[in-house]
């Protein structure tokens, strides 16, 4: 018989800011992020890296939901069934 192990510590995600930035309002961003953070530091993403990066979040859902089925699966599996419980 195997053992279950012991639940896993759920996740906790941090807030995530994102900005839209064009030629028109790149200006006011730049002084806003430095007189936010004092200091600027810039991470760009292309619209086509982006969806790229929206499909990964979505396929890494998919595989934590399908792993979960599994896990469940197996928890209910090892499991003493009721007339197993009532013989001893």
């Amino acid at each position: 018989m195997i053992e279950p192990a012991a639940p896993i510590k759920p996740i906790s995600l941090n807030d995530v800011q994102v900005y839209v930035v064009s030629e028109k309002n790149l200006d006011q961003f730049l002084t806003k992020m430095v007189e936010q953070d004092g200091q600027l530091a810039i991470i760009a993403l292309t619209v086509r890296g982006y969806e790229n990066l929206s499909l990964n979040v979505s396929e890494l859902e998919r595989y934590i939901r399908q792993q979960k089925e599994v896990i469940v699966y197996y928890e209910e599996a090892i499991k003493p069934s009721d007339t197993k419980a009532s013989e001893k």
